[in-house]
């Protein structure tokens, strides 16, 4: 048997077939004028257009990044740049938790690239790609090595079968691959019985950005250390590292509680049919070369890690027979098929556990590996093919998943005529009929939309997403018909978008709302009204009528007549009563996050401040005078604070108890990582030498 390289050689054996794949698979990126980019979906959004439609995209399934998290992105790249915690993203839903969704994964390194390389977002966004598969590509290789003690050759095929599974090559632009890398580590980990390194790849596993993937790989280390290493010492590494990513998570865990996800959500399984993959690479087709006929999701039923890999894994097990490394990989395998038979059968929960088949994929790499090492002492001339056959064959069965993209189409800018839309919105919102404002891609045409697209959604949220359709389809909430126009206005949307062929009701609704039309030029594929007197987007009302719940103020509110200065609240709301006729003037200045400061002129009687901001738990006030105060809901779900009389300004911003009380786990975590290392240095300074056995 050939020597085992040195860990720092495996390191760069990883590193090499990284930098291979990456180069076989994206010719023209990295370095390069391409970009990896799914942002081709926007050219076809509506906000994107000047004139015709410019074409159809190219991968129709992988519409996520662009129309889901490129938001969610552009908010948390901003709050990181100015040095704030992206806590609060006023772009959707009336405004909805940012770190509190999960997927915003503000400390993976591929947000931080872009944070660090405003200038350059393509290279940024290459150099996330770059990342994702040198992590996966190094961590198995270092698992291989540590697994089988074994020559080059096992461990650059292990690498090249990591690099083009099926899970990292369908997801790689979402949060699902940037925590999926990291489960390579997390068993390196356990294999190593490392304290630290244990409560690192935890961390790094916590802020990964996807919490179902999370629970996936989560539960696959659980089953190797309940078979493999049943070592406490990478037990409390593991607790080091979740409390060091409390932060990131107990906000999560937080918006979990108070949302719809637990009832409403459900997991999904695997069509059964899209087995046949095993079988065959693409049996079914592909969305992008418009031959897919399957059924189900096309993205779970990826399962092939490539031809060659698929023959060397089989030859690696049938050649057992006399192995020490027998009972390792024919549980591997074991693994490999209940988590198969779990994805078609489905799990309980709210996780997509259809993906689990996906994920596990990437354990070919062990019995692939093994049988390059039976390859090489069978066929010691011609090694060298060996990986390259896996590379060639994995990323010919996944070439389609992804595309590069001229740098100018990465990221494209809005169409010339939605600055008329933007004009008129000013302040306040929009709301489109159908897809014709798709959440959350308004906001990356600078409009923020009343509804959203994100998870999880909380009840309050569901709530008044009901009020705007009452059939929801969460968790983007497309409205069928426009809600009644004493809701919109309350919530402040100034602007109505709708299709051509939506335009007839729409224009009804618009003349008996007493809305006008909006001219936008004749390129625009959109039509679009105004509200000529918006209302403002914070005031004071003197005036409260108690209502018992949440939804039957919300339906007090879709009433027309009713003014702003009479507000709907519940029954440990105040109780007000005046004689005023009109809503009290505020002026709001705003951070355009999770921080606004308000101020009006000095109060004769008591108030209630109101805000059209969707109310959340964390939402804390601090009057003028140095006094705190708590926020309420009110008007079914927006933001508002009783004023005492006198005063005459107040600061309001958003910390969730999650993000307090995570940075205080923040604390206990690095102190039981420095009681961790230290005892790891002492056991290891006082373990006695071990004497390896002559050749």
């Amino acid at each position: 048997m050939s020597r085992s390289p040195t860990t720092a050689r495996t390191v760069l054996l990883g590193l090499a077939v990284a930098i291979l794949a990456m180069g076989i698979r994206f010719p023209g990126a990295l370095p390069g004028p391409r970009v990896v980019s799914a942002d081709d979906h926007l050219s076809v959004h509506p906000l994107f257009q000047d004139g015709e439609e410019r074409g159809r995209v190219t991968h129709p399934h992988l519409s996520d990044p662009a129309l889901q998290f490129a938001a969610l992105d552009q908010r948390t790249i901003e709050a990181l740049r100015a040095g704030r915690a992206p806590l609060w993203n006023p772009d959707l839903y009336g405004g909805a938790p940012l770190l509190g969704d999960a997927q915003s994964r503000p400390l993976s390194p591929v947000t931080l690239l872009r944070v660090l390389l405003p200038k350059f977002p393509g290279m940024a966004q290459d150099l996330g790609v770059a990342w994702l598969f040198t992590w996966l590509s190094v961590g198995v290789a270092l698992l291989t090595r540590r697994l089988f003690d074994c020559g080059i050759t096992p461990i650059i095929t292990a690498s090249a079968v990591a690099v083009t599974t099926p899970y990292l090559s369908v997801w790689m632009l979402h949060p699902h691959a940037s925590t999926f890398v990291w489960l390579p580590w997390c068993l390196y980990a356990l294999e190593c019985g490392s304290f630290p390194l244990m409560a690192f790849v935890t961390a790094g596993l916590c802020t990964g950005g996807h919490p179902g993937t999370l629970a996936h790989v989560g539960g696959i280390s659980a089953a190797w250390w309940l078979f493999r290493s049943r070592s406490w010492r990478t037990v409390l590494g593991a607790c080091s590292g979740i409390l060091l990513a409390a932060p990131i998570w107990m906000p999560f865990w937080e918006q979990v509680g108070r949302s719809t996800t637990m009832t409403a959500r459900v997991g999904g399984t695997l069509e059964p049919t899209l087995l046949l993959d095993l079988v065959w690479p693409g049996w079914w087709g592909h969305p992008a070369t418009e031959t897919w006929t399957g059924q189900g999701a096309w993205a779970d039923g990826q399962l092939h890690p490539g031809l060659a890999a698929m023959l060397f894994g089989l030859m690696g097990l049938l050649g057992l027979r006399a192995s020490n490394h027998r009972g390792l990989l024919l549980g591997v395998t074991a693994g490999m098929l209940l988590a198969t038979v779990a994805s078609v059968l489905g799990l309980p929960g709210p996780i997509a556990h259809g993906r689990l088949a996906s994920v596990v994929a990437v354990g070919w790499c062990l019995p692939t590996a093994y049988g390059a090492m039976a390859g090489t002492r069978r066929w010691p001339q011609v090694w060298w093919l060996l990986p390259l056959m896996i590379l060639a064959t994995g990323t010919a069965a996944r070439w389609s998943d992804q595309h590069t993209r001229p740098g100018s189409d990465h990221a494209p800018e809005p169409a010339s005529w939605v600055s008329a839309i933007q004009a008129a919105a000013h302040e306040g919102r929009v709301l489109g009929v159908d897809w014709a404002a798709q959440p959350n891609t308004a906001a990356l045409a600078g409009l923020r939309d009343l509804r959203g697209y994100d998870l999880p959604v909380s009840t309050d949220t569901h709530r008044l997403m009901t009020a705007l359709s009452p059939r929801p389809r969460g968790p983007w909430y497309p409205v069928d018909t426009l809600p009644p126009a004493p809701l919109l206005e309350w919530w402040n949307v100034r602007v109505v978008l709708a299709f051509p062929d939506q335009f007839e009701a729409t224009a009804h609704w618009a003349e008996t709302s007493g809305w006008e039309p909006l001219e936008l030029s004749d390129a625009a594929p959109l039509h679009a009204w105004r509200n000529p007197t918006p209302g403002p987007s914070a005031w004071l009302a003197g005036t409260t009528v108690p209502l018992r719940t949440p939804d039957q103020a919300l339906r007090w509110l879709t009433r027309a007549g009713r003014s702003r200065h009479i507000l709907p609240v519940e029954p440990d709301g105040p109780r007000l009563e005046s004689d005023q006729t009109e809503p009290g003037p505020v002026t709001r200045r705003w951070d355009g996050a999770s921080k606004m400061e308000l101020s009006w002129e000095p109060l004769e009687h008591d108030a209630l401040l109101v805000v059209a901001e969707s109310w959340a738990p964390g939402w804390r006030a601090r009057l003028a005078d140095g006094s705190t105060g708590r926020p309420i809901r009110v008007g079914g779900n927006a933001l508002g604070l009783s004023i005492p009389s006198g005063h005459a300004g107040a600061t309001l911003y958003y910390r969730p108890d999650g993000w307090i009380r995570g940075q205080q786990l923040f604390a206990v975590g690095c102190i039981l990582l420095l009681v961790g290392v230290g005892a790891s240095r002492k056991h290891r300074h006082s373990a006695p030498p071990r004497h390896l056995p002559q050749a």
